[in-house]
């Protein structure tokens, strides 16, 4: 028997070994693979802290191929892919693992992303689901994130004073996260308070000691341009641009433009053409050509097509008439009225921003921009419709029957205004004012005097565009040319949004063609012009259609 036993003995003890070894093998393999998804999850986590986005977001999908069940990975991914943009795989993931984490920060991120797709209705739900989990365990890193977005569902809602509300929350609960900072600094900009948007990003400054933020750089910048202090603003500028990544290429692009314009207005020509070029270096100017450009340019060769067709038809032949009474003025006048104008407008625009600002190029710096366009178009309307009046007088007409005339169904034009209000209104909710048409050629935000005076005056140019436009045109080609030639034209002056513009311009044309007076026209105008800046006044949904 003990001769039988040793070999059975010998046999066990390998096999025990071998069993061992195997879970040895077994258990350093999951204790491998449980390490290094741990490491990519915490690289993921550092990149992001350290804003390479791109490589946390490779690092979190390394985590997510060792073990597709890692929560916090997904959640981590998901939160990198809002910050990229990727909104809609953000949402997807953030759907999947909301019920796996035991916090609110995915219902958080769930209430960005929806609300970066347009839904604010489900966003505001995701929050208050996000704010019965914080009052039963408070985070006052989550807090914070919940103030700011439920500041930017107000500001998508146009209630800006709640937003700035929710901001200062999100500040107090987290004051050194810039992007509580950004976001109410760069709201107070855009309605118009260039000093506390200063006074906010400064505060920032010296409450963190964080100067190397290019974003706060840049914004400050901006603000302090708006404020008139180019000195302090291009320092600021470049300060940002020298920080910039060299990855971030739109950014350093748009500096290089601001500090250009601001050099140029400084009257340093070198400077500002030397940052121009840089600007254009980086810059894609393809991207530039959004839709509104590019319908610009048709309108403008369907101008010039429409006079070349007109011409091409009229026949060699002249004969000399001598007709009493009168003299008809011409297309000649027409575009001699309008040159004249748009000269006097720009000119006033500019004494304006040096007067005011020692800034020759008001229109193009934040917020001076919005009376000074006002300005302008205010001055090109009545400029219009003063030298239109001028023009027919001195031909011998009389300008009240001549551009206004008279009519039994004036109170048309108000119903058609009516209606190009509410196509106005809808236009811009389905293509917002950032959106590929444009938005609108002036800015209904800051509801400032000048704008309020412009927005009642623009109607006056329905005297030029319709009453003077149509009928030498008419008389020179036809009634169709004479349509199309005073729509284009009117969408070219005006800019934007030319597929608005342009099918106004064609309907109101042919109201004054087949009518024989201006005034169901003007009407018309007036009636959309008012009726916006009342809208915007009364109703935070149709101001946040202006807001970009």
């Amino acid at each position: 028997m003990r001769n039988g036993s040793g070999p059975t003995r010998s046999v066990r003890m390998l096999l025990r070994a071998g069993v061992l070894l195997a879970l040895a093998v077994i258990g350093g393999m999951a204790a491998a693979q449980g390490f290094d998804e741990n490491v990519y999850y915490q690289q993921c986590l550092r990149f992001e802290a350290g804003g390479d986005l791109e490589t946390a977001r490779r690092a979190c999908q390394n985590a997510l191929q060792v073990r597709p069940s890692f929560s916090e990975a997904e959640l981590a991914l998901a939160r990198i892919e809002l910050k990229l943009g990727d909104h809609a795989g953000a949402e997807s993931r953030l759907r999947r693992v909301r019920d796996r984490i035991g916090t609110a920060e995915p219902l958080v991120l769930l209430a960005e992303a929806v609300l970066a797709g347009g839904r604010p209705l489900e966003a505001e739900s995701f929050l208050q689901s996000a704010r019965t989990m914080l009052a039963e365990r408070g985070n006052r890193e989550l807090e914070g994130r919940l103030h700011l977005v439920a500041g930017q569902i107000a500001q998508h809602r146009g209630e800006y004073d709640a937003a700035l509300t929710a901001y200062g929350a999100a500040i107090a609960a987290d004051g050194i996260n810039v992007d509580y900072r950004l976001a109410d600094a760069a709201l107070r900009l855009r309605m118009g308070d260039p000093a506390s948007a200063t006074q906010q990003l400064r505060a920032y400054m010296n409450l963190t000691g964080d100067s190397r933020d290019p974003r706060v750089r840049s914004l400050l910048g901006r603000s302090l341009w708006a404020e008139g202090d180019m000195v302090a603003a291009a320092g600021e500028l470049a300060t940002a641009h020298q920080l910039r990544g060299s990855r971030d290429v739109d950014a350093q692009a748009r500096d290089l433009r601001s500090l250009s314009f601001i050099y140029l207005a400084q009257g340093d020509y070198e400077a500002g053409s030397l940052a121009m070029r840089e600007s254009l270096r980086r810059d894609n100017l393809l991207s530039h050509l959004n839709g509104n450009t590019i319908l610009w340019l048709f309108a403008l060769l369907l101008l010039v097509g429409a006079h070349l067709v007109g011409e091409s038809r009229i026949s060699n032949s002249s004969t000399l008439e001598v007709l009493d009474g009168p003299r008809t003025w011409s297309v000649g006048n027409v575009y001699g009225v309008l040159l004249l104008s748009l000269l006097l407008a720009a000119t006033v625009s500019v004494l304006y921003g040096v007067v005011r600002f020692e800034n020759p190029l008001v229109l193009l710096t934040p917020v001076q921009a919005t009376n000074a366009w006002a300005l302008f178009f205010i001055t090109l309307s009545v400029m219009l419709a003063l030298l239109s009046w001028h023009r027919v007088q001195a031909n011998g007409f009389d300008p009240m029957d001549a551009l206004v005339g008279s009519s039994d169904k004036a109170l048309y034009g108000v119903g058609w205004g009516l209606l190009m209000l509410a196509a106005f209104i809808a236009y811009l909710h389905y293509d917002p004012f950032d959106g590929a048409l444009g938005g609108f050629y002036l800015d209904l935000v800051q509801l400032t005097p000048y704008v309020v005076a412009a927005m009642i005056l623009v109607p006056l140019a329905e005297l030029f565009f319709r009453a003077m436009l149509v009928p030498p045109v008419a008389r020179r080609y036809d009634g169709r040319i004479a349509v199309l030639v005073s729509a284009t034209l009117y969408a070219i002056v005006f800019g934007t949004p030319v597929a608005l513009l342009l099918l106004f311009g064609l309907l109101l044309a042919d109201m004054t063609r087949r009518r024989k007076n201006g005034i169901e026209a003007l009407l018309a105008q007036l009636t959309l012009h008012v009726g916006l800046v009342i809208a915007v006044a009364v109703s935070p949904f149709v101001r946040s259609l202006f807001f970009a």
